[in-house]
């Protein structure tokens, strides 16, 4: 049976005066079942509510975000699935703690490698500094000046940008 035909049934049971909530029938609001069954009521007026009321749909939609649906659904997981609800909020424990213990890992690993880092620089900067010392002991006056400054300039300019770069990060979150 097609849905015009369905509406058409249902169009011709509630102007015969059936119980218009019927399944299968169309929904008709109490106030207005009793102007349609007052028999003074024109059938044109009736039969033009009716269709107004078949041509209407109505639609009820929810959603929820997380890892946990709200107590509603978990009663309906229960009833479908044995403790389908504990099943449920023990996957969501689980998920919470290794999103926790990844967020710890990464978080040591940054630090880790911002120590390494700041070592690093330190024994180059050290290097750079060591070799134009020796340089200008051995008279190259000019090349220890050179490498030292640009040591210097180098090592700053690393760390200033490195600062920025981690408020920008931190800005962020």
């Amino acid at each position: 049976m097609s849905n015009n035909d369905k509406k058409q049934n249902s169009v011709e049971d509630a102007h015969s005066g059936n119980d218009y909530n019927e399944p299968g029938s169309i929904s008709i609001p109490d106030e207005l079942k009793s102007i349609l069954s007052d028999p003074d009521f024109p059938k044109e007026k009736k039969q033009a509510i009716i269709n107004a009321i078949v041509g209407v749909s109505i639609y009820q939609a929810s959603t929820f975000s997380g890892p946990i649906p709200p107590p509603e659904l978990l009663k309906g997981y229960n009833e479908v699935v044995s403790n389908g609800a504990e099943r449920i909020l023990s996957m969501a424990e689980k998920q919470s703690s290794h999103r926790m213990k990844i967020e710890d890992y990464a978080i040591k690993e940054e630090l880790k490698q911002s120590r390494l880092g700041q070592l690093f620089g330190f024994a180059l900067g050290l290097i750079g500094m060591i070799l134009a010392a020796v340089l200008a002991i051995m008279g190259h006056e000019a090349i220890a000046g050179i490498f030292g400054t640009t040591t210097i300039i180098g090592l700053v300019t690393v760390f200033v940008l490195g600062k920025k770069a981690q408020q920008q990060n931190l800005s962020d979150k």
